[in-house]
């Protein structure tokens, strides 16, 4: 019962019904060698298989929502959107697929259909096939990562030209001591159920995002990369602990606000067979290098239940903390915040301070200053008929509004740094308390809401959204 002392704010739950480059030549002919696997009974609801209605389903007049997110045509039926990457008139995404593997996809306003334009290439190893994130410095330019460790990298001269293609194999310097040869260093197993319910979900550590054209980095399991001027990847950064040694440690995103300002998310963790017990971490850059800015030390783990344990604090790095107490037993006040946990999709909302998704139900709020700040927020976000801790999928801000999307949801919270600094919980509807609120954008379809996972919502504005995931790929365009 080791979190009663540190319990976290109750949640007043809210149902949402819904609502060095290689060429090619010089590429292995082998991928290493990885593990098929596949999630046990009762696994993350963000992978489950389902059957929503294509867009030929839909009448003319039901594809938009009544807040305006509206389908677009997908070459296929059976695609994952796993990230996209928009502009004004145009948008790059990602998908996966059982039939075709990974697939590049573009989309034109003036057809409001999506094509693919990848080169197939991404898909001649045999090894398990995941994708990576996706990133455009123009709608010219598009960078996207593949298993097992490759960095795609297409230009063209005029949207109406044929993309060329290169790809460069990420190589970490030095595998982290406790991966053996049998585990893919690209792809953490974490558990995301409870002690009861041993939920599992493979994060992919293995993408791409830069600041310009001239600023691009990559990550590949515990490496950060930084793309030279001469277009190869140069190992910046390694998560290493010379003196845990049996600590791995994996990279999941990346954001900033510019060259000086940016954040990198994963996790520090020791195996329990094929599962990890993890602790987060952050990773922030600026104009001196690298700082590990949140860190933990994982205690009272065992190596047959990565369910077990705890994340105590670290010299030299702050510890995430969070808002808690039972009043009147306990007053409220900010503690460490010992519970296992991961951190993943992050976003920039202002000059050195980020927010990301937190344990795929919460959020944290990062911010590189004097004194640090890693503060855990609850978010009393409950999705009607999924029984699981995995609510959310990803975040974005823009300006004044905070975007973010789950099992068939997309919802907005008002940026807002210093009630974030606070800790307090973000509920459905004011209160008394003052207690940061956040407003549900109903994707519901036709009056039916979409059960599926809505994996990244993105835009160029807030009157520019994209909301992807399983065969859908929503377009908003007002306000």
């Amino acid at each position: 019962m080791r979190g009663l002392l540190l319990l976290v704010t109750v949640s007043t739950s809210f149902a949402v019904v819904v609502a060095c480059a290689t060429t090619d030549a010089d590429a292995p002919e082998e991928p290493p060698q990885d593990v098929a696997v596949g999630l046990p009974d009762g696994g993350n609801p963000m992978d489950a298989p389902f059957d929503p209605p294509t867009d030929a389903d839909l009448p003319a007049e039901n594809r938009c929502s009544a807040a305006g997110w509206c389908t677009t045509r997908l070459p296929d039926s059976d695609l994952t959107l796993t990230d996209i990457w928009p502009f004004e008139k145009r948008a790059f995404a990602i998908a996966e697929t059982p039939t075709q593997g990974i697939k590049v996809l573009e989309w034109e306003e003036a057809t409001n259909a999506w094509t693919y334009i990848d080169d197939g290439t991404q898909n001649d190893f045999d090894a398990r096939r995941y994708s990576g994130t996706i990133w455009a410095p123009s709608e010219n330019e598009v960078y996207f990562g593949a298993a097992p460790s490759f960095i795609y990298h297409g230009t063209r001269a005029t949207p109406s030209a044929t993309w060329k293609w290169t790809r460069s194999r990420l190589e970490i310097q030095r595998p982290d001591a406790s991966a053996s040869s049998a585990r893919d260093p690209g792809s953490a197993r974490i558990v995301t159920g409870t002690l009861f319910v041993g939920a599992m979900t493979d994060y992919a550590a293995l993408g791409v995002w830069g600041t310009s054209k001239d600023d691009v980095y990559a990550w590949y399991g515990n490496t950060l990369f930084h793309r030279t001027i001469d277009g190869e990847w140069a190992p910046e950064y390694e998560a290493i602990d010379d003196v845990e040694s049996g600590d791995t440690f994996f990279f999941f995103g990346a954001d900033g606000s510019g060259r000086d300002d940016v954040w990198f998310t994963g996790i520090r963790g020791r195996y329990a067979g094929e599962s990890i017990f993890s602790c987060p971490i952050v990773v922030h850059r600026n104009a001196d290098g690298y700082r590990r800015l949140v860190d933990h030390t994982p205690t009272d783990t065992l190596e047959t239940d990565s369910r077990q344990g705890s994340c105590g604090t670290r010299a030299g790095a702050r510890s995430l903390q969070s808002l808690s107490g039972l009043p009147p037993f306990i007053p409220m006040a900010i503690r460490d915040y010992p519970e296992r946990g991961w951190v993943t999709k992050i976003t920039s909302v202002g000059p050195n301070a980020a927010m990301a998704i937190y344990n795929g139900s919460r959020l944290s709020y990062f911010e590189a200053s004097d004194t640090d700040i890693a503060m855990h927020i609850p978010i009393a976000v409950r999705v009607a008929g999924v029984d699981s801790p995995y609510k959310l999928g990803s975040i974005w801000t823009q300006g004044d509004r905070t975007w973010m999307s789950g099992w068939g949801l997309a919802l907005h919270t008002p940026t807002n740094a210093n009630q974030w600094r606070s800790g307090a919980e973000i509920i459905s509807s004011p209160d008394d308390s003052g207690a940061p609120t956040f407003d549900v954008s109903t994707l519901s379809l036709n009056g039916g809401a979409i059960d599926a996972p809505i994996h990244q919502v993105r835009g160029t504005s807030n009157t520019n959204l994209w909301a992807v995931g399983a065969r859908y790929a929503l377009h908003k365009t007002t306000p």
